[in-house]
């Protein structure tokens, strides 16, 4: 390698490092047309262990339909079923409402299905079949993996499913957030017994009196963080819950300002923070993640979320609806950029205009975000550092194919899979010269074809 070319290498490594520090990148763009189908009209909420994705679904439609969850391989998009004790019926317009993953259980709420309180469930569901768990039977015992009216809850569920993580190691379940009910009921992760109910759960909505909260109990979507902090989606806001014991909390804080439903300004107590958003009490599907600066793409602890507030109009920009702010409601620094594979903006091929409806998960153990596309039917997921795009035939990544990389060729030839590749400067992925995502003799002619080529 030349000394420029050596410089230029270096430079580019130094601009991609600095760019990971507050940026991901689409890694993959999973088309799920084929299950929604089976799994329902749209997809709607998702949760993943790293490997699996579960996708659950929504009956969009004026007409009573099943819906289920699709669990599907996103390294290998073939391997996907629904999972059969997830199927249920629905009537129109309903869907699961939450997904939570804990130990290998997949738990799955759908509120009202057909159309009482009465038919809310909660369901625990082996994570790599699909069957209930008859242990997970509820206060009436009766041992069917299905949890009906969870935690007695007669108001609609319609604020998510999440994993509380406790206080002092103290305090944790499946924890619910019911329209109406200012307190967090909270299950038993085994066998789907109340802990706490709507009445007597710590209480997550802010009535404290210091600001007057528009919409206090109108949940959408809330989540955990590792000290039992609760976020939540209340009528298109974000809010926080600071834990200071098992079933209690010490404060709030409103991390969104909220506008009035027609985009004027309102007082209101995230008055002041930058990030504004319209007051939505009617709209489903207000969705949030967190990014904690443990992940290698940021060094802060970032909240990602859909402003949500209209169902009338599918030609919102991607831009416009997806939203990200710190854990204390201010703009991330440096801002923090959803981009293409090779470091560029995003366009409308991957990421179309839509209603403003997406659902979001981080997967902290391979450092992945999952953004589901309603819509669209698609599951993007991005990672922390850039795509880098393969060179065939490059074996030394010296950006060209010549006589220095036959010695390697040769090498990769004898690492099927490419397990043990012992040259962590070039991946073994390169000798594959014919696409077929194999190292093989069927290469050896490509591999010769392309002698002479250079890769930008």
């Amino acid at each position: 390698m030349s000394n420029m070319r050596r410089v230029l290498a270096v430079a580019t490594v130094l601009a991609l490092a600095g760019a990971a520090a507050a940026d991901m990148y689409l890694v993959d763009r999973i088309n799920l047309d084929a299950w929604f189908g089976a799994a329902g009209s749209n997809p709607i909420k998702v949760v993943s262990d790293g490997t699996y994705a579960y996708v659950a679904g929504m009956n969009n439609t004026p007409a009573d339909r099943d819906i289920g969850v699709l669990r599907i391989n996103m390294a290998n998009p073939a391997d996907a079923f629904v999972l059969s004790g997830s199927v249920q019926n629905a009537q129109a317009w309903r869907y699961y409402d939450g997904l939570a993953l804990h130990n290998g259980v997949l738990y799955a709420l759908t509120d009202s299905p057909l159309g009482t309180t009465a038919s809310t469930n909660v369901r625990a569901l082996d994570a790599a079949t699909g069957a209930l768990l008859a242990s997970f039977d509820g206060d009436d015992g009766l041992g069917n993996g299905i949890v009906s009216q969870p935690c007695g809850l007669t108001n609609p569920a319609t604020g998510g499913l999440g994993i509380d993580p406790g206080f002092g190691g103290t305090g944790g379940g499946l924890s619910l957030l019911a329209y109406g009910k200012g307190r967090r009921p909270l299950m038993d992760l085994v066998d789907g017994t109340t802990i706490y109910d709507a009445a007597d759960g710590m209480i997550v909505a802010d009535i404290t009196g210091a600001c007057t909260v528009p919409d206090l109990t109108v949940w959408r979507a809330h989540l955990w963080d590792a000290a039992g902090n609760l976020y939540a989606r209340r009528s298109n806001q974000v809010q926080v819950s600071l834990r200071s014991g098992p079933n209690s909390i010490s404060g709030y804080q409103h991390l969104t300002d909220a506008l009035n439903n027609d985009g004027s300004p309102r007082t209101d107590c995230g008055d002041g923070k930058p990030v504004a958003c319209r007051l939505a009490t009617d709209i489903a599907g207000q969705n949030l993640a967190l990014i904690p600066a443990s992940s290698a793409a940021t060094d802060q602890d970032l909240i990602i979320f859909n402003d949500n507030w209209t169902n009338t109009n599918p030609n919102r920009a991607f831009a416009d609806v997806v939203k990200v702010i710190t854990t204390a409601g201010a703009l991330p620094s440096p801002a923090f950029r959803l981009l293409k594979g090779d470091g560029t903006p995003l366009t409308v091929a991957e990421t179309p205009n839509a209603y403003g409806l997406y659902d979001f998960h981080y997967v902290a153990a391979t450092d992945r975000l999952l953004v589901l596309d309603f819509l669209h039917r698609k599951l993007l997921v991005f990672g922390a550092t850039p795509v880098v795009q393969p060179c065939p035939g490059d074996l030394d990544c010296s950006g060209a194919v010549d006589f220095d990389d036959i010695d390697r060729f040769v090498e990769a030839l004898s690492y099927s899979g490419g397990a043990g590749w012992p040259h962590p400067d070039c991946p073994w992925s390169n000798g594959d010269c014919n696409a077929d995502g194999q190292v093989t003799f069927d290469d050896i002619d490509p591999f010769v074809a392309r002698i002479g080529a250079t890769c930008p």
